[in-house]
């Protein structure tokens, strides 16, 4: 039956991993936004350019084929040569083959962003006069299997990193003796053997991921291991190497641990008055030793994510090497003690590490709060990212497991408070014991270990469910967190809709467009009386232009070829070629002569 009942526990763990998975994958992987290009998108030149130049907001890694430009019959017309602009490394280009015939030309792009992910895009221009493409070009995309691996690779890279590091870091400081036994080391291993899995995936799955090259491209072309990111491979080979060097410390720690608790003269030395065994004296250089390289494994993370990029680095950085730090503790922590309470755990070592644990978890509770607020303040950038992004829906699902973790967390403290608020030493509850002195006959007295404390077997075992809820919650955080590594922050991907109302010679007309940046968009217009009423309009024609650029100005899409709009409401095709302040100029006829001219500015992306 407890067999079963563990079985089942294990089957409900699975199963919450699988649909957060599947809830969380497929998220934007675009981190570094397209800002500019030379030649603009939907330009019109007298002359062929003899570069085609892409300006990014942050730096970028790029390799060969990076651009390409094809001519209207998908010829290809560059050069093959992309390089950075000198001095400018957010500016990639490549060069154009001289006399393009007239026509249009489509250029599509694909790079790596600052923190080693894929970004692609494709736009066009025209020489002399537009032209007709034949056919399409095939845009670049990822290898979406893939992608679902690598989901899988960083989840399992996060437990590693709470079931290796984080719990070797708790039994070493709160438990030493807890290392001797067999579900702590277990424990501990298992989050190695979970870190290497995820290391050597997301090594060899990187490259098909980003090239978007079939599975079988791992075997068949070795060139489709090639990530394209320098960043990349530089932090994942050091992963490798400072998890070999952990595993090889978390041994030496182990055996040293067991080596102390074998029977022998010496471990008979150490046993107290009661027969219990003694305190185990801490040896600070294991502690420093792990903890230094566990914050090394944790900065590789850091480094490969959004804080290593935009503003604030440094803080930034700093920030999350806190938060990675203080959730692989705390759930470490938390991992060891439940996977351990399902053994015959003496109840003198619960009383002893339980409440050192509940003040550690409660610090790192602390410490997430603070870094997290953070975290969430620099990559959502406002409160409506929260709800109309992919990334604040994400952070939304983590802040809410959190906070249920948090209050299984509290419930799991008062219990700690109530049943081993009594026990006197942060290590082992002790008591006085008298000791004969045989030279003067005068008994002394020592304090010595208790043999055991009273705990009521039935909260143990109220205590144990908790917290292996906690521990299920802990796995939707994590699902969370991994998705989030790959999601555009809600500070890059939201753009606040633009919204006016303008009146003039009792027309009101309201313009909307939702997400205004570089590219296409639509334009939804209403016009109506100044009392609210729709008003049907004879005719309709605007157009954009940007005025700090001489840009333009360009008509706007019309719904038809007459440009007539029916019922006051119509949807207006609109291309903005670059970010700036653009101005929109529309002119609405109600009647034959009557003509209404608006003007408004338009901040686009």
């Amino acid at each position: 039956m407890a067999r079963h009942r563990a079985s089942s526990r294990v089957a409900v763990l699975l199963f919450v991993f699988v649909l957060s998975m599947l809830a969380l994958t497929g998220t934007a992987s675009a981190h570094a936004q397209l800002v500019g290009t030379d030649p603009h998108a939907g330009d019109v030149l007298a002359h062929a350019p003899t570069h085609v130049t892409l300006t990014f907001g942050e730096q970028v890694e790029v390799a060969d084929n990076a651009i390409e430009v094809f001519d209207d019959h998908l010829a290809r017309v560059d050069d093959a040569t992309v390089s950075r602009v000198p001095g400018h490394g957010a500016q990639i280009r490549v060069g154009v083959r001289p006399q393009l015939h007239v026509g249009t030309y489509t250029v599509t792009w694909h790079v790596t962003s600052d923190d080693t992910h894929p970004v692609s895009g494709a736009f066009r221009f025209s020489v002399g006069a537009p032209s007709r493409v034949t056919g399409t070009v095939a845009h670049f995309s990822t290898n979406d299997t893939a992608g679902v691996l690598l989901g899988v690779a960083r989840f399992a890279g996060y437990a590693g990193l709470i079931l290796g590091p984080g719990a070797l870091l708790v039994l070493l400081s709160l438990w030493p003796a807890g290392l001797a036994l067999p579900r702590p080391r277990r424990t501990v291993y298992l989050g190695l053997a979970l870190l290497g899995a995820g290391t050597i995936i997301s090594i060899f799955l990187d490259g098909v991921w980003a090239s978007g090259q079939p599975l079988r491209a791992m075997w068949l072309s070795p060139s489709a291991l090639d990530t394209h990111s320098r960043r990349f491979d530089m932090l994942y080979a050091y992963r490798a190497y400072l998890l070999l060097g952990f595993g090889a410390l978390a041994i030496w720690t182990m055996s040293r641990a067991s080596a102390a608790a074998a029977p022998g003269p010496a471990a008979r030395s150490r046993r107290g008055p009661a027969g219990g065994v003694a305190r185990p004296a801490r040896d600070p250089i294991p502690v420093f030793a792990a903890a230094s390289a566990a914050l090394l494994l944790f900065t590789t993370w850091t480094l490969a994510g959004h804080p290593a990029t935009g503003m604030q680095t440094p803080v930034a950085i700093a920030a999350d090497l806190l938060h990675v730090s203080a959730m692989a503790v705390w759930l470490g922590g938390l991992a060891v003690l439940t996977y351990s309470l399902r053994s015959t755990l003496r109840e003198s070592d619960l009383a002893a590490v339980l409440p050192r644990f509940s003040q550690l978890a409660f610090g790192c509770v602390l410490v997430l709060v603070v870094t997290g607020t953070y975290q969430s303040w620099r990559e959502l950038g406002s409160i409506p990212a929260l709800f109309a992004t992919a990334f604040g829906r994400l952070l939304l699902l983590k802040l809410l497991a959190v906070a249920a973790a948090v209050a299984m967390g509290a419930v799991a403290r008062r219990w700690v408070r109530r049943h081993l608020a009594a026990a006197p030493s942060p290590w082992r509850p002790t008591r006085a014991v008298p000791v004969p002195d045989a030279g003067h006959g005068v008994a002394t007295s020592v304090r010595a270990p208790v043999a055991s404390v009273d705990v009521d077997p039935l909260p143990v075992s109220r205590l144990q469910r908790g917290l292996l809820v906690e521990v299920g919650i802990a796995v939707a955080v994590l699902s969370a967190t991994s998705a989030l590594v790959v999601a555009v922050p809600g500070r890059e991907s939201y753009i606040r809709p633009f919204s006016r109302t303008l009146t003039a010679s009792g027309l009101a007309v309201s313009l909307r467009i939702d997400g205004p940046r570089a590219g296409d968009a639509v334009l939804h217009v209403t016009v109506h009386s100044s009392g609210g009423d729709p008003l049907p309009v004879r005719q309709l024609q605007a157009s954009v232009s940007l005025p700090d650029a001489q840009l333009g100005p360009f008509p706007l899409r019309l719904p038809n070829a007459a440009g007539s709009a029916h019922d006051g409401v119509e949807d207006l095709g609109i291309t903005f070629p670059r970010s700036g302040s653009w101005v929109l100029n529309l002119s609405v006829k109600t009647s034959q002569f009557d003509e209404t001219v608006f003007s408004a500015k338009v901040p686009v992306r």
